[in-house]
């Protein structure tokens, strides 16, 4: 078995080899569960959703026949790689009637690692460390699945306005490709769960938690959102002249 630090390099590998083989355009269906636990609220959300994934330019349908609008891909693009470099944005519309959730995901750039290499040729062995997070294997990691956890060093932390960090990191030792990716933060949280449908990468789950604090750190108020995944498709022209 690879150390664990040489397993999240595999896998972020992978995750970025798989992102860049996406295909022109997505089509899916997503239900999403919007939670305001301190309102006592909460509502179902269920949106037919089109994708050109080059630009990540969405039309946006709410089931059965509800608004119709372009935006990004919500609450995330299937083909999201978690492990890259990204900014995420999710905001409610309406906060009171939970109305028209959106999201925006900037995507950086994936994460990817070149071959080691020993700095002394005549190194009989060459061990490798992660710059910003300290790797280990959890005691659940079996042959089949690894489990990683991720604890962020200083080197990350210290004079960073990051609103979460790697977490748990899940990977088929398989196919290298991560099966879940958690990040955790004192106001911030997100699970992403992965498939395998029709031979691509996808995301079939998303749960994010946010706390929202008010002025002068008085009162908080903390939504979820639970989304899941179905019916992708992948049509090989733009099935909206909106996304060409």
């Amino acid at each position: 078995m690879l150390t664990a630090d040489a397993e999240f390099r595999e896998a972020a590998n992978a995750a970025a080899a798989a992102w860049q083989r996406q295909p022109p355009y997505i089509a899916y269906r997503v239900d999403v569960d919007v939670n305001l636990p301190i309102r006592g609220k909460s509502q179902r959300i269920s949106r037919a959703v089109t994708t050109r994934t080059d630009k990540d330019v969405a039309v946006l349908q709410d089931l059965p026949r509800g608004a119709n609008q372009l935006g990004q891909s919500f609450p995330l693009i299937p083909t999201f790689d978690a492990l890259s470099y990204f900014h995420l944005n999710f905001h409610l519309g309406d906060p009171i009637r939970l109305h028209n959730p959106l999201s925006g995901v900037i995507m950086q750039a994936p994460l990817t690692f070149k071959p080691p290499t020993a700095a002394n040729p005549d190194a009989a062995v060459v061990v490798t460390t992660l710059r910003n997070y300290y790797a280990h294997y959890a005691d659940d990691s079996t042959d089949q699945t690894a489990h990683i956890v991720m604890q962020p060093l200083p080197a990350l932390t210290n004079r960073n306005n990051s609103t979460f960090y790697l977490q748990d990191v899940y990977v088929d030792t398989t196919t290298n490709l991560p099966t879940r990716v958690t990040y955790r933060g004192p106001y911030y949280s997100m699970d992403v769960d992965y498939t395998i449908g029709n031979d691509r990468w996808l995301v079939n789950h998303v749960f994010y938690r946010q706390t929202i604090v008010g002025p002068i750190h008085v009162g908080q108020m903390t939504f979820t959102v639970d989304a899941h995944y179905t019916d992708f498709r992948f049509p090989t022209e733009p099935p909206d002249a909106r996304l060409r």
